[in-house]
């Protein structure tokens, strides 16, 4: 290649065969690959650019990148569409939030773009962290609890769940095991069984409880629908409060637990932001075994909870939580428990066994800082509930407090979470032997997720 001038011109030019030939096609292919509009112009794109689409529009091809251990496959089926298919914006919208509500995505970014005359939905994604250490643990109504062990919730990339841990209660040692798989042979059924034997002291007994359990579920509806069934076996070994085996204890005795459940609506998560509500109401009838420690038998019983989140602007996330339960003459064993462990903050726990109780948790969470590894948000809340007293009236709690949670959103549900609670009215009297109550966990106290429910 060489440069000639002619006229103050510079003209390109190739040399083939020992001639100089003008480069016209290439001064003209240069020209377009160069050349920029001027400040306010505009210039048709090349057929091959990228441009927007703006929706309703038929999706040609499914684009997802960022994948590293997770399947395409599992990211696909979650999507209410496919190729060839009209999506609307409430329907790509629907889409973002099921690849979210997933939980091992980290973060999203999606648009549909048109590229070589080609309807494109673009999804990148980046994945979180599912093989976690398993170091749970809890304090408050004046026990303790740690939990060490290892779960994973995306196992060979297939988002089947799996985990097994050791839990130390006060002065009892327990284990659990389990197997989820949310999306049963490919569709919207969640299934999980699991097998534990944990200890919980209850005042005047405690309960060492072998038991086995399975639970199936089937979504429907834009997911707003839930319906499941459960069943439990379980065995009851009855020992003194205090771990000693001194004195005489009594037989061990058998329960099963058949259950219907039903949940309307759909609590959504963004990273650490929640929205959306929930209904759940669960129907179990009980066959418990007699024994010396109790004549009840046959009984049923009913569980309700409703779940509530509102994200106001970027950084105040309200969040409530209603818990109700009725149930028929159960053994003492299976009686609803009340305190500041899992229900009110601020209250000993099992500071109330009842037949039928109410509560609620009301929560203004702020996100003081919120960047890819660690997240801070302090929060206020507001405890109360009433119980029906074995021996006749009600037994009225209430408490106020306020806390933090370091939330570490790179991880599937981890962080720490501390709360203290003073209960209202006069203060201390007669709820613990500490004030204010100490409650200290992982994650939320309550997040709205589906968990089986504890008996």
């Amino acid at each position: 290649m060489a440069d000639a001038t002619n006229n103050g011109s510079t003209v390109l030019l190739v040399r083939h065969r020992h001639r100089l030939l003008p480069a016209a096609p290439l001064l003209l292919v240069a020209a377009l690959c160069l050349a920029r509009p001027a400040h306010g112009q505009s210039v048709e794109l090349p057929a091959h650019a990228t441009t927007a689409v703006t929706l309703p529009a038929v999706i040609d091809i499914i684009q997802v990148t960022g994948l590293h251990r997770t399947k395409l496959a599992i990211v696909l089926r979650e999507l209410p569409f496919g190729r060839g298919d009209r999506v609307d914006q409430k329907t790509w919208d629907f889409a973002i939030t099921r690849l979210w509500n997933l939980g091992i995505i980290g973060d999203i970014h999606a648009d549909v773009v048109k590229r070589h005359g080609k309807v494109i939905a673009v999804i990148a994604v980046s994945e979180r962290w599912t093989l976690n250490p398993l170091l749970a643990f809890g304090m408050g109504g004046g026990v303790g609890w740690f939990r060490i062990g290892a779960t994973d919730s995306n196992i060979a990339g297939q988002f089947l769940e799996a985990g097994a841990q050791y839990q130390r209660f006060n002065a009892f040692n327990g284990f659990q095991a389990w197997l989820r798989d949310p999306r049963l042979v490919g569709k919207r059924f969640d299934w999980m069984i699991i097998a534990d034997q944990l200890v919980r002291p209850r005042g005047d007994f405690g309960d060492r409880r072998l038991r086995f359990a399975s639970e199936f579920a089937w979504m429907s509806w834009r997911d707003q629908l839930r319906l499941g069934g459960r069943i439990d076996m379980m065995r009851t070994t009855f020992i003194p409060p205090d771990g000693s085996d001194a004195g005489d204890n009594p037989p061990s005795a058998w329960a099963f637990a058949y259950e219907l459940s039903a949940r309307i609506g759909r609590v959504d998560t963004v990273r650490i932001r929640q929205n959306g509500a929930s209904v759940e109401l669960r129907a179990s009838y009980v066959s418990a075994e007699p024994s010396t420690v109790t004549l009840a038998g046959n009984f049923g019983q009913i569980w309700m909870e409703t779940n509530g989140f509102l994200m106001v602007g970027e950084r105040w996330n309200f969040a409530g939580r209603v818990q109700a339960g009725l149930q028929g003459d159960a053994p003492k064993q299976l009686r609803f428990y009340l305190g500041g462990l899992e229900q009110v903050r601020g209250y000993i726990d099992n500071f109330s066994r009842t037949p039928r109780y109410a509560f609620t948790n009301l929560e203004s969470r702020f996100i003081a800082l919120d960047s890819t590894w660690v997240s801070l948000m302090p929060a206020v809340f507001i405890d109360g509930g009433v119980a029906a007293r074995e021996t006749g009236g009600v037994q009225p709690m209430l408490a106020a407090g306020a806390g933090l949670r370091i939330l570490f959103p790179w991880m599937v549900d981890s962080g720490l979470r501390i709360d203290a609670a003073l209960p209202l009215p006069g203060g201390c009297a007669g709820t613990r032997t500490f004030c204010p109550g100490v409650s200290l966990g992982l994650y939320q106290f309550f997040d709205g997720k589906l968990k089986p429910a504890s008996r």
